[in-house]
């Protein structure tokens, strides 16, 4: 216990000056800020466009986002203005984003000032630190730079490294990426990139009930992949975009010499290990649709972010694999009592058809008190807490997902040099996690066939110069034996 609790310190945290306000001559009634009460019936003449306090990213890309071009008329209650907002804010290179205007030399046309706080651009995605009954120990890191030379082009890369697992058969984990992605175009088309390389060990259970997490029950699938994936997109409005992507990745699987798990009592199932042994392909397209209103890309006060994505894998694409997938993500946001934030996330997911497991939705990715997957690597044979008592302990890697979460948010503070802002959290909801057996054969009652739990976290967000990090419970528990 004495190493999970030097690594229960070490893993706690997870990842991934006011500002000056345009000068406003106030006794000038043809002058106001686009926040002042002053100018609420007022039009104005964008006679130019002054973009102030970017020191690191080009004024081009600025004027390019922003949407506005001299000669337009707007009023402060314009559409425009807050989309305009919206689009330099979800780019996610500045602290914060504010629209003004002072009066020019004639009357009636004013001079738009935007000014921006630029944030640091060099993020940590991810800090995978963590230890449990299968691994001793892994690691590994991933950064990008999200606005090159200030262009707006992000480039990146990360890691991951284990120790050799207990579990028999299994082999130390592997896995490197680099990612790329070009700025918004004049035509709007945007443009990205991965490629990924990835060797390690799948866990199976081969002996004893699905909470048995001993190692030595277990047995290994190792995979290796070499992959990469395309996206095209562009805007459909100032909030929505579309996207078009394109996965090809070669696997490498080697099977246990065990394949049928032993269950007890003179009983036994064949393991569906949920991928072709020794050479097979992935090939898919997808279609990406994305709405996203919130205030702030990084802890958002109101606003909503949904996206519904469709994806499919076919022989013609050169597939060894058939199948459709389908994933809806929404998040909503509310003020609440005080700068308090309430807000609801939903997540729901379906697999048809005939996908590896790394491909499916894995039950550490639902549940904040189990290990994540790093870079597609999972490191732990650890079942779901199962706090409903139902048939959710036996389950890994399955074809449906649902979750619902309910998280309330309190400031902490703002603005504090390496530390931009903190936010106290609490999370809680209800997952469920089921192959299509689940769904249509049962012999126990509904409640209990359904497989669902509960999940919960509790905690600090801080969102620094480096990006987001988290200090939560869930954050620590999911990283140690327990």
């Amino acid at each position: 216990m004495g190493r999970g609790l030097v690594v229960f310190l070490l893993t706690l945290a997870g990842t991934g000056a006011p500002r000056a306000e345009p000068p406003v001559p106030a006794a000038d009634p043809r002058s106001a800020s686009f926040d002042s009460p002053l100018g609420q019936s007022v039009r104005y003449l964008v006679e130019r466009i002054e973009v102030r306090g970017n020191r690191k990213t080009e004024t081009g890309l600025i004027l390019r986002e922003l949407g506005i071009s001299p000669g337009d008329v707007l009023t402060p209650d314009d559409v425009r203005v807050r989309a305009a907002s919206l689009r330099l804010r979800s780019l996610g290179f500045f602290l914060d984003v504010n629209l003004g205007v002072v009066p020019s030399t004639r009357r009636g046309v004013v001079v738009l000032v935007v000014e921006v706080e630029e944030r640091g651009t060099v993020v940590l995605n991810q800090l995978s630190l963590g230890t449990s009954e299968a691994t001793l120990l892994w690691g590994g890191l991933d950064l990008t730079e999200t606005n090159l030379f200030g262009r707006g082009i992000a480039l990146g890369g990360g890691f991951v490294a284990s120790t050799t697992p207990t579990v028999p058969e299994a082999k130390a984990g592997r896995a490197f990426t680099v990612r790329a992605a070009g700025p918004p175009r004049r035509s709007g088309l945007l443009l990205s990139g991965d490629l990924t390389y990835a060797s390690g060990s799948e866990f199976f259970q081969a002996f004893g009930p699905g909470d048995d997490v001993d190692p030595s029950k277990w047995r290994a699938v190792n995979v290796r992949r070499l992959g990469g994936t395309l996206t095209a997109g562009g805007q459909l409005s100032r909030t929505a975009r579309f996207l078009a992507q394109g996965h090809l990745e070669s696997i490498d699987a080697e099977l246990p010499d065990i394949r049928t798990r032993d269950l007890g009592e003179a009983q036994a199932s064949p393991i569906d290990f949920q991928i072709y042994p020794g050479h097979s392909r992935l090939a898919s397209l997808a279609a990406i649709v994305e709405f996203d209103t919130r205030s702030d890309p990084v802890l958002p006060a109101r606003g909503r972010r949904i996206s519904i994505s469709a994806e499919v894998g076919l022989p013609v694409l050169g597939s060894s694999y058939t199948y459709a997938k389908g994933v809806a993500t929404s998040a909503f946001y509310w003020p609440a009592f005080r700068d308090h934030v309430v807000s609801v996330h939903g997540f729901a997911g379906a697999i048809f058809g005939d996908t590896p497991f790394f491909n499916r939705f894995f039950i550490a990715d639902l549940n904040f008190l189990l290990p994540p997957r790093a870079l597609g690597l999972n490191f732990s044979t650890l079942p779901t807490r199962n706090f409903l008592g139902t048939n959710i302990v036996d389950k890994r890697y399955e074809s449906f997902a649902g979750r619902v979460l309910v998280e309330y948010a309190v400031p902490l503070w703002r603005r504090g040099g390496f530390v931009y802002r903190g936010d106290a959290f609490a999370t809680f909801g209800i997952f469920g996690l089921a192959g299509l057996d689940d769904l249509r054969v049962r012999e126990t009652s509904l409640g209990q066939a359904l497989p669902l739990d509960l999940t919960a976290d509790l905690g600090i967000r801080l969102d620094t110069y480096i990006g987001i990090f988290t200090l939560s419970i869930g954050n620590g528990l999911g990283r140690i034996p327990f």
